[in-house]
């Protein structure tokens, strides 16, 4: 479990959530009569934050792993709040889905987002307090 701790992880998650919430919300910010209101900021922030983190971890810097810890923390609250939504909307009956991914395979997709933002809290946590001890 300690791959997760790594910075490569963080990195990789990072990127990965900016290039995919930037995607999903693209014709958000390309329709004519958008607001900034409408944009993921919250979720670039995240994806921003643990990008950044897994950066000042591979340089070792003093309190890089915290606050790496700390961004895998918050990248984890955002896909838990996005889990919730998506299992409600599972929940109701089915509607069309514009973009061609079903809303269970969607929820799924989701579920292990959530599942490999928890592994890279705990696994850094421990890691951690094994440094510090």
């Amino acid at each position: 479990m300690t791959y997760f701790a790594g910075p490569g992880v963080a990195i990789a998650f990072g990127a990965f959530m900016l290039c995919a919430e930037t995607c999903l919300h693209a014709e958000s910010f390309l329709a004519a009569g958008a607001t900034p209101f409408e944009l993921p900021f919250y979720d670039w922030t995240a994806g921003a934050f643990l990008l950044t983190t897994g950066v000042l971890s591979q340089r070792s810097w003093s309190l890089s792993r915290q606050y790496q810890a700390v961004a895998w923390g918050f990248m984890l609250s955002l896909l838990f709040g996005a889990l919730l939504s998506q299992l409600q909307e599972w929940l109701t009956p089915p509607h069309d889905v514009a973009w061609g991914i079903s809303e269970g395979a969607f929820l799924t997709i989701i579920l292990t987002l959530v599942v490999i933002a928890l592994c890279g809290l705990v696994s850094t946590v421990r890691a951690g307090h094994s440094a510090g001890s």
